[in-house]
């Protein structure tokens, strides 16, 4: 088991909250409720907050401490199966007017290098790895 597992419980018809042993809570449920991730969403907002978090310090470093980006994440379906991913796809929106063209090539660089080496999501996805399922009973 994980060393940092996540607890995922049934709260109503379809919804469940997700929670972490630090306290941390996520709502889920299908599109058409109100105020919650799809389990899909919540894939492409790992995506997404891993590309954040390991660009984070290559980012702040050379645009500055109070650097703000956000990361879009978005997938493709498969038009015969739409409970499969075709593609998952982040784009990383960051201010860099300040620096030369030089400069961010450098840094696009460097955090394309840093994502395809740390970002543990987007590499377990590309893996492919297998998901295991255990019914207690």
């Amino acid at each position: 088991m994980s060393s940092t597992p996540v607890e995922v419980t049934r709260t109503g018809t379809r919804t469940f909250e997700a929670t972490n042993p630090r306290g941390a809570h996520a709502t889920i449920g299908p599109e058409t409720a109100d105020g919650v991730f799809t389990p899909g969403e919540l894939l492409l907002a790992a995506v997404a907050a891993c590309v954040g978090v390991t660009a984070d310090g290559l980012v702040v470093r050379r645009v500055g401490e109070n650097a703000r980006f956000t990361v879009h994440a978005d997938r493709t379906k498969e038009t015969d199966d739409a409970h499969e991913f075709a593609t998952v796809s982040a784009e990383l929106d960051v201010d860099m007017s300040a620096l030369d063209d030089a400069q961010r090539e450098a840094l696009a660089t460097a955090v394309d290098r840093a994502v395809e080496k740390l970002c543990t999501v987007s590499r377990t996805l590309k893996k492919g790895v297998p998901v295991g399922l255990e019914i207690k009973r």
